[in-house]
């Protein structure tokens, strides 16, 4: 039994489970070949229900198994799913500023409770730059391959982390996180980035949203 367990293991769940299966019919097919020629006419009614029986509820319970694992695996049931939005605005204040909001809405599209504790917010310029600033970003990422993406000078990183049940996002709602920036005039466009970290596995290990943002001034 030993050796037969060490042989199936490396398959796949499924994999086991249909195999385990097949070897229980095939199994009780030929147990019933041999004993069918030892039983009285009164035993085989009575013994044949009872391995019919038995044979169901391993049939049963290893297709039940592979059922399970097939939904956890291909459907990911229980792996949280977190969908961001963004909605920014911004005013002038002052003589010199300018006011900008930034709401993420945070939408659970997952059959799991989603208890977030960190996320932080990036606000980026990506307008006015000079040639001798864009140069370099071009490079970095479509020449070097340094990075992934343009990696746009940081105006302003915010930073939370929140108490344990202060932000609970059932499965199918949504919750809303409103930063706030003042800036200095004479930016004209941003870009907005948001990150909140997977609280309940590395995989994945966050989600984000990014939105460039146009200011115009009137």
């Amino acid at each position: 039994m030993n050796r037969f367990v060490g042989l199936i293991w490396p398959l796949g769940q499924v994999q086991r489970s249909v195999l385990m299966i097949v070897v229980a019919l095939l199994t009780t097919t030929i147990s019933l070949f041999v004993l069918n020629r030892t039983w009285t006419d009164a035993e085989r009614g009575k013994d044949l229900a009872a391995i019919v029986q038995s044979v169901v509820t391993i049939v049963a319970i290893l297709g039940g198994g592979a059922f399970a694992y097939y939904k956890l695996q291909v459907f990911r049931v229980f792996e949280p799913h977190l969908t961001i939005s963004h909605e920014v605005s911004h005013r002038f204040i002052g003589d010199n500023f300018v006011h900008i909001a930034v709401t993420a809405t945070l939408h659970n599209s997952s059959r799991v409770k989603m208890e977030l504790r960190k996320g932080f917010f990036l606000l980026q310029q990506v307008s006015p730059l000079s040639d001798e600033e864009i140069v370099p970003l071009y490079e970095q990422v479509f020449e070097d391959q340094d990075y992934e993406h343009l990696q746009w000078p940081t105006l302003e990183e915010v930073e939370r982390e929140f108490d344990e049940g202060e932000l609970i996002v059932e499965p199918g709602e949504s919750h809303p996180e409103t930063f706030e920036f003042i800036l200095s005039r004479g930016y004209d466009s941003v870009m907005v980035y948001t990150y909140f970290y997977n609280p309940i596995s590395q995989r994945p290990p966050g989600w984000a949203a990014t939105e460039v943002y146009d200011m115009i001034e009137t």
